[in-house]
């Protein structure tokens, strides 16, 4: 909801521009304005190529961001079957291993899904705390047999790699579009709009057609937003698969 109250107010600030515009032609001499609608129309070709890039450029990049996090998602839930495997594979002996999985995947869908307004960061101390309630945890087991060697090390990679994982897609996250690159992008729309309304003759039909071009600037911007924060909003990845996981997990926890 933060994001459509954002984007409400950048389309009201592009709109303003336009406003501004307006208002000029009626500070100005009307000659001047005359005079300068040649250098307006090439500033405003422009910065309205510019804009047009960039903001292409911005969705492109921002569902870039939403894919690769939905890649790895997916990638996350193949390594979690086969850590769920491996220990399966070594025995009733790596049953607490189960556990320490199913609070690390409650840890990570606290993390990403459930505050408001993007996902938390995973510190460098909290992974390697997780590394090392794992690692004690394989340290601790006693293989008999060359089955129990060969899953207990595929575990061990596993589990690492679940870590590894869940590290980059917490930290991919952080600050993904810079906020003043936001800024930047919304001054030239402003400033775009201001040149628009400088030229455009003052009407009601003008001012609809003004408001409507600040609003669709507007709602590229909440895309943008909106794919860059993949676990949060319109667009966000769904959490049905961790919380199966952490369910099926929980239901074993409680039957052993």
């Amino acid at each position: 909801m933060h994001l459509a109250r954002r984007a409400t107010g950048i389309a009201c600030f592009i709109f303003a521009g336009a406003l501004i515009g307006n208002g000029l032609q009626w500070l100005l001499p009307a000659h001047h304005v005359a005079d300068a609608k040649a250098t307006i129309g090439m500033v405003q070709g422009l910065v309205t190529l510019l804009l047009a890039l960039v903001l292409g450029l911005l969705v492109w990049t921002s569902y870039g961001v939403y894919a690769q996090q939905l890649s790895e998602a997916h990638s996350l839930g193949s390594q979690i079957l086969q850590l769920v495997l491996a220990l399966d594979r070594y025995g009733p002996g790596a049953a607490g291993g189960r556990e320490l999985l199913r609070k690390e995947l409650v840890d990570s869908r606290e993390r990403f899904w459930w505050h408001e307004g993007g996902a938390t960061s995973l510190t460098y101390a909290e992974s390697r705390a997780e590394l090392r309630s794992m690692d004690s945890f394989f340290a601790g087991l006693k293989p008999a047999t060359d089955e129990q060697r060969t899953a207990l090390e595929s575990a061990r990679s596993v589990s690492a790699s679940i870590v590894q994982t869940l590290y980059l897609m917490s930290r991919q996250l952080k600050n993904p579009l810079p906020g003043p690159l936001i800024a930047s992008v919304v001054l030239w729309a402003a400033f775009l709009f201001c040149c628009i309304g400088l030229g455009a003759t003052f009407n009601a039909l003008a001012l609809i057609i003004e408001l409507l071009g600040a609003v669709a600037v507007a709602s590229a911007i909440f895309i943008i937003l909106e794919f860059s924060q993949p676990y949060y909003g319109l667009f966000r990845i769904p959490s049905e698969g961790i919380d199966q996981v952490i369910a099926a997990l929980s239901a074993e926890s409680r039957a052993a």
